[in-house]
């Protein structure tokens, strides 16, 4: 019988490219895929926004759509007219 000369590092590359391909097919066959987006695709659905998100709307199986705040900038301030 002939041995097997293959390093631990080879079994341990084609370990992670068997969960990677495990991955990408569950992620491919999950409907929504991990998350699901709203509000064209902005935001997120969640159970429970974050503390710089606000809620828009309802989404599927009592989720929220969370959308990130959106900071001010400097140039957004009225300036002042003389």
């Amino acid at each position: 019988m002939l041995q097997d000369h293959s390093s631990p590092l080879s079994r341990y590359i084609k370990l992670l490219f068997l969960a990677l391909a495990v991955l990408v097919v569950l992620a491919q066959a999950s409907p929504d895929g991990w998350f699901q987006e709203c509000h064209y695709s902005v935001g997120q659905c969640r159970i429970a926004c974050k503390e710089n998100e606000k809620t828009k709307e309802k989404c599927v199986g009592n989720r929220f759509c969370c959308l990130p705040v959106k900071k001010q900038k400097s140039s957004d301030f009225p300036r002042n007219k003389k």
